[in-house]
Order: structure tokens, then sequence, then C-alpha cells
């Protein structure tokens, strides 16, 4: 009779309270000034099982003509961003996959705030970039350098040159930075 008690508390817990059964190791963590970024990790969650979004945001505002030129005063002096805090459980995921613009040739300042100031040690990350023009190899190289510095196992970089492209492009792109990254496992035709 115990056991059979046990079984139907059990069972109405995880009924309940189903993240406690089924709840993922990734958290996607986006930051977005286009929605381009806001896109690709949308299109990452939906392709990940159970996996969490988190935005981040900056304390300051970065929309419009003013903010786009904090933006590129945060590049030209490498300031950091001042980030909302994000009230994410870094420490229970073991899959970080952060989704980021590349400007002027390097990691955005609120994606370089984020990587510094939210322990990522221990952690499999996987860092989804995207820039308008083209990224020079050498840039991208001293990006994952900068990011292997800060003390992060760093499994990849996939970036994304968005400018002219249609979402359904970048889902395509985004699909295959998935398989690359060994994220999703192509399905048998």
């Amino acid at each position: 009779m115990n056991n059979l008690k046990t079984s139907i508390v059990t069972l109405i817990f995880l009924i309940v309270f189903p993240c406690f059964s089924y709840g993922s190791d990734t958290l996607i963590v986006y930051y977005s000034r286009s929605g381009s970024n806001e896109g690709i990790a949308e299109y990452i969650q939906a392709n990940i099982p159970d996996s969490r979004v988190g935005t981040i945001t900056t304390a300051d505002d970065r929309s419009g003509f003013f903010g786009f030129f904090t933006c590129m005063f945060d590049q030209w002096f490498d300031r950091d961003a001042p980030i909302n805090d994000l009230s994410l459980k870094t420490a229970e995921k073991s899959v970080i996959i952060l989704c980021a613009p590349v400007w002027m040739q390097s990691l955005s300042s609120p994606a370089r705030t984020f990587i510094k100031q939210v322990d990522l040690k221990g952690k499999t990350v996987y860092l989804f970039i995207t820039y308008g023009g083209r990224l020079k190899e050498e840039k991208q190289q001293a990006i994952e350098q900068w990011v292997k510095d800060q003390g992060v196992m760093l499994k990849g970089i996939f970036g994304s040159a968005v400018g002219g492209k249609t979402p359904e492009e970048l889902k395509q792109q985004t699909r295959d930075h998935l398989l690359k990254a060994e994220l999703l496992v192509e399905e048998e035709k």
C-alpha cells in the first residue's frame, strides 16, 4: 500500500510540475537590437526541446538613432554596456548558446558584458553571431580567443551574415549551424 501511495504522489508531482522531470540542460541567451538574433534564438529553442531562452537587455535605451551611436561608442572605446540582471539560473545549465551581433568586427558590447559578468566556467558554450556584411577570418579568430580568455569552454562560433537575407534563409543557415555543432540530428528521409 505504501508503494501505491508513493507512486500516486510521484505521478501527481510529475503532472503538476513537469519541469522537474523534463528539464533541459540548455539555456539560449541572446542580445538583439534589430531582431535578427531574437529570431535565431527562437528558432534554436524550437529545435532543442525543453530549452529555455533569456534576453540580454541593456540598462540604457539603445533604440533609434541615439541608441545606434551609443552602441558605436561602446565599440570604439571598448566599453562594457550596462546590462540588466538576467535572473537566469545559469548555474543549473551545462550548455549555453549565446546569440549576439558583431559590430565593427567585434563582439557587441552587451554580449561581452554578459560573458564577463555571468559565471560560464565549466559550461559548454556555443556562440552564434550575426553581422551585416562580411566578418574577416582574423576578426572571428580574435573573438574566439577573447571568449576563451574569459575562461569559457567554447565549442564553436557559428556566424551568419544577415544583410539581405530573408527570415527563411536565416532559419536554414541556423539549422545548418545546429547540425554542424551537433546540437541537432538530421532526420532520416
